[in-house]
């Protein structure tokens, strides 16, 4: 059966007129993907943007890293206290600021812990991301004298005894500095009663407040 004339005409047209949509798919395929410029100037604000965060975000480590230590600190010194009035005995802590990490150790052992402990919060600092510690006492205007023993010592009651001769003179201070430089924190035991508080940043002598310097 042959094509009638008018119909096969038609089918002519239709196959030589080019689709309206032609041009913009074709762009649209030739639009995907970046430049060589384009990429270079994201890889170029990238950085921008990486060399202006990263001092922050070292900063912002090392001072969780020393929060980190001198909570540790804090908590040996509580601790030690506590087992002191519980144990109705004497507690001598003792810390070793020249070992890295640094490292506590009670006498007689606690329950809870033994004797000898690591200030490095399990393992989450590593050697050499701290400074050795600074313990020292008797402090004055913010300046305290070097602990040579390095060690205080809770009474059966929990405070510390004035009359053994073994113990510092008050306030006894132990400081924790980050290793690449920063703001430094401490933990001051300042009353005989065995009150203790935490410190941050250079002594400020108007206001009596921050860590006083150990020598």
């Amino acid at each position: 059966m042959k094509t009638p004339p008018i119909l096969l005409k038609l089918l002519h047209k239709c196959a030589a007129k080019p689709s309206p949509n032609f041009h913009k798919t074709a762009s649209r395929k030739d639009d995907g993907g970046f430049t060589l410029l384009e990429v270079l100037v994201i890889a170029l604000i990238v950085g921008i943007l990486s060399s202006i965060a990263a001092p922050s975000w070292l900063a912002f480590i090392n001072r969780q890293r020393v929060r980190t230590v001198n909570d540790r600190v804090f908590q040996s010194l509580r601790l030690a206290q506590s087992e002191a009035k519980r144990t109705k005995r004497e507690v001598t802590v003792t810390f070793d600021a020249s070992a890295d990490p640094p490292t506590v150790t009670f006498n007689p052992a606690l329950a809870t812990g033994g004797s000898t402990q690591q200030l490095n919060a399990g393992g989450e600092i590593k050697k050499g991301q701290i400074k050795p510690l600074s313990v020292g006492n008797s402090c004055l205007n913010g300046v305290c004298t070097k602990d040579v023993n390095q060690q205080i010592i809770f009474s059966y009651n929990g405070i510390v005894d004035p009359n053994n001769s073994n113990n510092p003179k008050l306030p006894f201070v132990v400081t924790v500095a980050p290793a690449g430089g920063g703001t430094n924190q401490c933990v001051i035991v300042e009353t005989l009663l065995g009150g203790m508080r935490t410190a941050e940043g250079k002594y400020d002598t108007t206001k009596k407040e921050g860590c006083p310097a150990v020598p």
